[in-house]
């Protein structure tokens, strides 16, 4: 049985390492790579709005801005309660009215971005999910890694009404939609993991980043335990991945991460194929997640498509 084990771990290495190098070799003819998470155009963007369901939720949109700055200043408004950005329906602002961005300025990746005194306003319930908004939000932005909020010319080191600590330095990993499992605060891991939702005919993902004491865990295992949990039937999250898909194994090599599930996986067992809406919310999550460039889909060992999530 090992031996049997051990010779599968080693055809699956041989068929990624001839798929790299493929890739490497003919970029421009390898017509089994596909994105499902690239931006459609030049003006279309992501920022994080708040939904009918309290939750910060990824939304498409599209920018009429070019410069960076100035797609942040765009951004911005579009946060800004009040501002006159329209905003897709079923979408709430977050930044309170009248907050005015004083100044931002762009160096080494990071964003620094100084708020009127109105930045101050939010209620306690949204203060930290207005954080997360802004981070998320511009950290989507070329260029962009880190994000300092000033308010006044102040650095904001604590939430306005908690009085929480917040870093100087913010990226994503202060996570987003937090949702915490755990029974000590030592040896905890974030793993931010995207979910499907609904208002009226429009998609869209929202992330939920779960704090559990499972650091002992690989994030890829977390990130498929929880998209075939039964327990988000009793949400307003929807997620299409068959509770009965078992991942078998899983490799992280040059830029990319091999995954080899069940036949569970697949929406179509005849014609081998694996519904968008798993793969988006899986490509999603595992761009959150890891510091990958591709993602390659395997059913019992065998090629079913790859992805590129750069």
């Amino acid at each position: 049985m090992l031996k049997k084990k051990a010779f599968k771990k080693i055809v699956i290495a041989i068929s990624f390492l001839l798929i790299l190098a493929i890739v490497h070799i003919f970029p421009l003819r390898n017509e089994t790579i596909k994105s499902n998470i690239k931006k459609t155009d030049n003006n279309t963007n992501v920022i994080y709005l708040l939904d009918d369901n309290n939750y910060i939720a990824r939304v498409s949109t599209i920018l009429t801005s070019t410069n960076t700055l100035d797609r942040v200043k765009e951004i911005i408004s579009l946060l800004t309660i009040d501002s006159n950005k329209y905003i897709r329906e079923g979408f709430a602002k977050i930044i309170p009215k009248n907050t005015k961005l004083i100044e931002c300025s762009l160096k080494n990746n990071l964003l620094k971005l100084n708020f009127s005194k109105e930045f101050l306003n939010v209620n306690l319930k949204n203060e930290e999910k207005m954080i997360e908004a802004i981070v998320y939000s511009m950290t989507n932005l070329e260029g962009i890694d880190n994000v300092s909020i000033y308010v006044e010319g102040k650095i904001l080191s604590s939430l306005p009404n908690s009085n929480k600590k917040l870093n100087t330095i913010l990226d994503r990993k202060i996570g987003i939609n937090k949702e915490f499992n755990i029974n000590s605060i030592n040896d905890t891991t974030k793993t931010t993991i995207y979910y499907l939702s609904k208002y009226e005919d429009y998609y869209y993902y929202v992330p939920i980043t779960k704090i559990t004491n499972d650091n002992n865990i690989n994030k890829i295992e977390i990130i498929i335990k929880e998209l075939k949990s039964n327990k988000m039937l009793n949400t307003n999250l929807i997620t299409y991945l068959n509770n009965k898909t078992e991942l078998l194994s899983y490799n992280e090599s040059d830029n990319t991460l091999l995954l080899n599930f069940n036949e569970s996986i697949l929406e179509d067992i005849d014609r081998n194929t694996i519904l968008e809406n798993v793969t988006y919310a899986i490509n999603l999550s595992i761009k959150e997640n890891y510091d990958v460039e591709n993602v390659i889909y395997y059913v019992n060992d065998k090629i079913i498509s790859t992805f590129s999530i750069k």
